[in-house]
C-alpha cells in the first residue's frame, strides 16, 4: 500500500482523531463518558474500535512516511499518538504533497530550519502572555479590554491566524518548501497553539471547534500571501513584523474603543395537534425535560432543564433552570391562550467548557459574551383544533467578530427553543381535553 495524500487525509486523520478522542484525551460528553453506550459491553466495543482505529492510523502514517522517504517510518507511525506533539506530525504527513514531493524540500529538513524561529516565536508569545497577565493583576489593562471578551476579540480570531500564516508562508518558501508545505506548516503551528490553550485549561473544546472554520480560512489567506510575497523585498522582515504588530494594534483599538455588542433575535415554531387552551396550560410550568441527545448540549452548551412560574399575570416570577445555572425572569405579557412574554433578569454562563481528560473549564469569557434579554411564546389557533406555537428570544452578543459568532449563536438559540417547543407539543398532545 502506497497511500496518496488524499488517502492519508481520508483514512489516517479520521482514524487518528477518533482514537485520540476516546483513548488519549477522553473528550466525551459530560456525565455520560460513552454517550448513549451505558452497558459495560458497549463500553468495551467503543474501546476496541478506538484501538483498531489507532492501529489503522499508525499503519497509514508509516506507509505514508515511507512514500515520502522519511526515516524510521514505523517509529513515526507510533509517534502520531503522542499527545499534542503527535498532532503536528499527523497533520504534516497528511499535508505533504504528491506532485511536489520530488522537488520540494524534505519536510523533516525544513522543520529543522523552522525550529529556531518557531521557538523564538513561542518564547515571545510566552513573554507577552506573562506581561499581559501582570498588567491584569495590577488592574492596568486598557479600559474596556475585559469587557470586549479579553483575548477573544479580533486580535485572536483574525490577527493571530493571519500573522501565523504570513510568517510561515515566508519562512517555508525561503526554506525551499512547496505551496502545500507552507499551508501544512501554518496549520500545524496554529493547531499547536490551540492545543496548548486547551492543554493549559485556558480554552475548551467547543469554543475551539466553533472558531476553527474562521481561523483556518484566515490562516490559509495569510499563508498564501506570505508564500507569494516571499521573494519580494517587502518580505524582508517588514511583512511579518506588520502582521504581528497588527495584533497589538487590534488589542489597543478593541481595548480603548470596544465594539458595540450585537443585539439579535431568533424565532422557532411547531404545529401542535391540540387547541390553544391545552397548549397554554403547559406553558406555566415546563418541567421534567428529557435528557438531550444534542451533541453541543451534551458537550456543555447551556440548555433548559425546566421552568417554574410563581403566580399568574404580569409581574409573576418565572425561573428557567439551565444546565449551567438558574435564569430568573419576570412576566411582562400575560394573555391566556394568546401570548406569554418575560424579561430575563440575569443570565448564567453560556456553557460549561469541556477540556482534555474530562476536565471542566470555567473560562472568564463564558460569563460576559452572551446575555439573554427577553423572550416569550405566541399561540395562533389553526383549523382543526390545532395550534401554532412560536418561541421568540432576544439576546445580546459581546464577542468579535460578532457576525461570525452570531451564526453559531442564533442556531444554538433555535436549538434551545425547539427543545422547549417540542416538549410542550408532546405534553399538550397527550394531555386530556379540558
Amino acid at each position: 500500500m502506497r497511500p496518496s495524500r488524499l488517502q492519508t487525509v481520508l483514512l489516517m486523520l479520521p482514524a487518528w482523531a477518533f482514537a485520540h478522542v476516546v483513548l488519549v484525551f477522553r473528550v466525551l460528553p459530560q456525565n455520560d463518558p460513552f454517550g448513549v453506550f451505558k452497558e459495560p459491553f458497549a463500553k468495551v466495543i467503543v474501546l476496541v474500535l478506538a484501538a483498531l482505529f489507532a492501529l489503522l492510523a499508525s499503519f497509514v502514517a508509516a506507509r505514508r512516511a515511507t512514500v515520502l522517504g522519511w526515516s524510521l517510518p514505523p517509529v513515526l507511525g507510533l509517534l502520531i499518538h503522542v499527545p499534542f506533539a503527535g498532532a503536528g506530525l499527523a497533520l504534516w504527513l497528511a499535508a505533504s504533497g504528491d506532485d511536489t514531493e520530488g522537488e520540494a524540500a524534505a519536510p523533516v529538513a525544513m522543520a529543522g530550519r523552522l525550529a529556531v524561529p518557531f521557538l523564538l516565536a513561542a518564547g515571545a508569545a510566552a513573554a507577552l502572555t506573562a506581561g499581559v497577565q501582570a498588567l491584569a493583576d495590577k488592574k492596568m489593562l486598557p479600559l474596556g479590554l475585559e469587557q470586549t471578551g479579553g483575548y477573544f476579540g479580533l486580535a485572536v480570531f483574525f490577527g493571530l491566524p493571519f500573522a501565523v500564516g504570513v510568517t510561515t508562508g515566508v519562512k517555508v518558501r525561503r526554506a525551499g518548501g512547496s505551496f502545500g508545505q507552507a499551508h501544512a506548516a501554518a496549520f500545524t503551528l496554529l493547531g499547536a497553539i490551540l492545543l496548548i490553550l486547551c492543554g493549559c485549561a485556558m480554552e475548551g473544546i467547543i469554543c475551539v471547534f466553533m472558531a476553527a472554520p474562521f481561523g483556518a480560512g484566515i490562516t490559509f489567506v495569510g499563508a498564501s500571501l506570505g508564500y507569494l510575497l516571499a521573494k519580494q523585498r517587502i518580505a524582508d522582515g517588514r511583512l511579518q513584523s506588520a502582521a504581528w504588530l497588527g495584533i497589538l494594534a487590534m488589542v489597543g483599538v478593541e481595548g480603548w474603543h470596544p465594539p458595540a455588542p450585537l443585539e439579535d433575535s431568533a424565532t422557532s415554531q411547531v404545529i401542535i395537534n391540540a387547541p390553544a387552551e391545552r397548549v397554554w396550560a403547559q406553558l406555566h410550568d415546563i418541567r421534567d425535560l428529557p435528557p438531550t441527545e444534542n451533541l453541543l448540549f451534551r458537550f456543555g452548551v447551556a440548555h433548559p432543564m425546566g421552568t417554574v412560574t410563581d403566580g399568574q399575570g404580569v409581574g409573576a416570577a418565572r425561573l428557567c433552570r439551565l444546565s449551567t445555572g438558574d435564569m430568573p425572569e419576570i412576566v411582562t405579557v400575560w394573555k391566556p391562550g394568546q401570548e406569554l412574554r418575560f424579561k430575563v433578569l440575569s443570565t448564567p454562563p453560556s456553557m460549561r467548557e469541556l477540556g482534555f481528560f474530562g476536565k471542566t473549564i470555567d473560562a472568564a469569557h463564558l460569563h460576559s459574551t452572551y446575555a439573554s434579554l427577553d423572550g416569550g411564546f405566541k399561540l395562533e389557533s389553526l383549523p382543526g383544533g390545532r395550534t401554532r406555537l412560536i418561541g421568540e428570544s432576544h439576546y445580546l452578543l459581546n464577542l468579535s467578530p460578532a457576525s461570525y459568532w452570531n451564526l453559531w449563536t442564533k442556531e444554538i438559540v433555535r436549538m434551545v427553543q425547539l427543545r422547549v417547543l417540542e416538549h410542550v407539543k408532546g405534553q399538550a398532545e397527550k394531555s386530556p381535553p379540558a
